[in-house]
């Protein structure tokens, strides 16, 4: 089955940057849409790359996973699954740790009559810097202490850019990305793909909180607050100095591209998506028995059209 897990990792890397392309070519003053496409390849890999999609006028085995070579069975393959499959569950059951600690987070940290427009509870912790937003089924805001004692107006963006966490269901979309990011440990391509999400999620909600304000005090609120202490997992969060540079820099970007780029962006976010979609549909991960199945239904196909007399009058 080794051959099988190494189409299965081509089949998704090329999912996984194709859509990353995608993401990055449309135009950045559409952050949702960006986000979407960022999304729709994370779910994806969960479905796409492996399953067959045998669509009309496209060649449904254009390569196909047959069983291993027994002439030369080699350990090089069969070692490298093997430590990708150590790997992915080494990280699995962090994953699995870090969800149990934030669930025990949210449980002891203090409730609060804090009203977060109905999407979330609000809670306050000695355990977080700043705001941040865990949870779908139950999303939770998360406040330091010190946030009892913030202006008004910086208590409501913060809020705010938080609920917009939980109604966008961040929550399960990053424990999405976690789950893709121990699967696909060794993969450049999924880290990218599930940093493009995140990156456009903030700038998403950076949108939506800087309508309680002007665009200045809300960046002058970023700066205000950034820190460098670690997140709980899957969790959001308001002011994360990595990526703090580019957040502002888009919350106050003014330039505009040319209609003719715009045009030419959206085209080839177009071609990458039909690129990707063929792709998906012509490389079919299959089994050795279906493999050799096939190859002896073809062979059979073949000798009942062959000429048992060949050059005969």
């Amino acid at each position: 089955m080794t051959a099988c897990w190494i189409a299965i990792a081509l089949k998704a890397t090329l999912w996984a940057a194709l859509l990353s392309a995608v993401a990055l070519v449309v135009p950045a003053q559409h952050p949702q849409v960006r986000r979407g496409f960022a999304l729709l390849g994370m779910w994806g890999l969960w479905v796409l790359p492996w399953l067959p999609l045998p669509w009309p006028g496209v060649s449904a085995a254009a390569i196909t996973v047959a069983g291993e070579s027994s002439s030369e069975p080699g350990l090089l393959w069969p070692v490298l699954t093997m430590v990708w499959g150590g790997g992915s569950l080494t990280l699995l059951l962090r994953v699995m740790n870090d969800a149990a600690g934030i669930g025990r987070l949210v449980r002891q940290a203090q409730k609060s009559a804090l009203s977060a427009d109905g999407v979330a509870e609000v809670r306050f912790t000695a355990d977080v810097e700043g705001p941040c937003m865990t949870g779908w089924l139950r999303p939770c805001v998360l406040l330091p202490l010190s946030a009892a004692f913030w202006p008004e107006s910086t208590l409501r963006a913060a809020l705010r850019h938080e609920c917009q966490h939980a109604r966008q269901m961040d929550g399960l979309h990053r424990f999405c990305a976690a789950l893709v990011r121990a699967c696909f440990w060794w993969n450049p391509a999924m880290h990218a793909l599930c940093g493009i999400y995140e990156a456009e999620s903030e700038v998403c909600c950076d949108e939506a909180a800087a309508t309680a304000c002007s665009r200045r005090e809300y960046g002058e609120m970023l700066l205000a607050h950034a820190t460098q202490m670690p997140m709980p997992a899957f969790a959001s969060s308001f002011a994360r100095s990595s990526g703090l540079r580019a957040r502002i820099q888009r919350l106050f970007a003014t330039r505009r591209d040319s209609r003719w780029l715009l045009s030419a962006r959206w085209l080839a976010a177009s071609m990458l998506i039909i690129s990707a979609a063929v792709l998906m549909a012509s490389i079919q991960v299959m089994p050795p028995v279906f493999a050799q199945e096939i190859s002896l239904k073809e062979e059979a196909q073949l000798r009942l059209k062959a000429d048992p007399f060949p050059g005969a009058p």
